[in-house]
């Protein structure tokens, strides 16, 4: 794999120092963009999250949107993936530091880009609410922390209990988010989907979702009510939209329909976009 650091290719094996706070302790933000040959999907959208989480952990800013574009493009380009569907990851770190929690003033920061194949997008899912709780007031609920423990733990546990993909509860015990994607639920016809407020992670589908589907609402979502819901949705940027067929053993027949809904509502907002 060729990398992408700060404007320099690199060998994969070669590119963070031990002493990197990335490395050591998770000290940085990240973004997973979808490409379509060569093209990035919605890179405007995941750029202006990236800077904004950097500034809201007190990183340097990345570099400009049109110098980190050119520069994914050209990784995919390198890495022969520049045809059909491929992943592109950014990540941002805070830099060489000594050790401690303390970040050095005086250290840069280092932004990587790589790539590799696109997950299957679409699949259908089973799903199992775990033990791991997300916690509102924690700054890494909001951003694509480089420490995605919880998220790891999460979907152990699910896998062992026979699902794909984990339902997280939040410390309040109402709905959150899946291990790595948004929560759409149809409840008596009503779609659905859990605030931010919840200690949810505001994802790019997600956003274009809410704006496509006005009627949607966002609110806390108790277990109980989400338990209504005869179809569930999962919205990442990578894998789509994934109808869940099973949440915690209970059959979701919904779910297909819902996720039809869903696409005809983006499919019909990007036609908009195109014609303006």
């Amino acid at each position: 794999m060729i990398i992408w650091r700060d404007g320099e290719w690199l060998e994969d094996g070669d590119v963070l120092p031990a002493d990197d706070r990335g490395l050591t302790l998770g000290d940085g933000v990240f973004e997973t963009l979808l490409a379509m040959d060569g093209a990035l999907a919605h890179a405007a959208l995941h750029f202006h999250r990236l800077a904004s989480s950097a500034a809201a952990l007190g990183l340097p800013p990345p570099p400009e949107p049109q110098r980190l574009e050119a520069a994914a493009r050209e990784t995919l380009s390198r890495n022969g993936l520049d045809r059909g569907r491929a992943a592109v990851r950014l990540t941002l770190t805070a830099g060489r530091s000594a050790r401690g929690l303390t970040r050095d003033p005086s250290a840069a920061a280092r932004l990587l880009i790589s790539a590799g194949p696109a997950p299957e997008a679409g699949t259908p899912v089973r799903l199992a609410t775990v033990s791991v709780r997300r916690n509102p007031a924690s700054p890494a609920s909001r951003h694509k922390t480089l420490s995605y423990i919880d998220s790891i733990m999460a979907v152990r546990e699910a896998t062992s209990l026979g699902a794909e993909e984990a339902v997280l509860l939040n410390v309040r015990g109402r709905l959150a988010c899946a291990a790595a994607a948004n929560l759409v639920f149809r409840i008596r016809g009503n779609l659905v989907t859990p605030s931010l407020s919840e200690g949810v992670l505001p994802g790019v589908t997600r956003a274009r979702l809410k704006q496509a589907l006005p009627e949607m609402e966002e609110r806390p979502l108790t277990r109980r009510e989400a338990e209504a819901a005869d179809g569930l949705v999962l919205t990442n940027a990578l894998r789509g939209l994934r109808p869940a067929v099973s949440w915690d053993g209970r059959d979701l027949p919904g779910s297909d329909a819902l996720k039809s809904r869903l696409e005809e509502a983006l499919s019909l907002a990007e036609d908009r976009a195109s014609v303006v």
